[in-house]
């Protein structure tokens, strides 16, 4: 299956899903969207996969940051 993925603000630019972006909500209410939860991470090894086209422009989803396992320090 081939996802297209693109700069839409609504799209995950990883997997190219619903980002459920709290932030772009009609009836945003104040209470900020599920990324502002501080459990939730985003490493740089998460962020560096967004292209740069896609970069600002659209919200990494929550399944894929949730998924994402950052690789460990090799040289330990």
């Amino acid at each position: 299956m081939n996802i297209q993925k693109s700069s839409t603000p609504s799209r995950c630019p990883l997997c190219g899903e619903n980002n459920v972006c709290g932030n772009l909500s009609a009836n945003n209410n104040g209470e900020g969207c599920w990324c502002m939860d501080n459990s939730i991470s985003f490493p740089d090894s998460l962020l560096n996969q967004v292209t740069d086209a896609d970069k600002n422009t659209s919200c990494i989803c929550k399944a894929c940051a949730l998924s994402h396992k950052p690789e460990r320090d090799k040289s330990t």
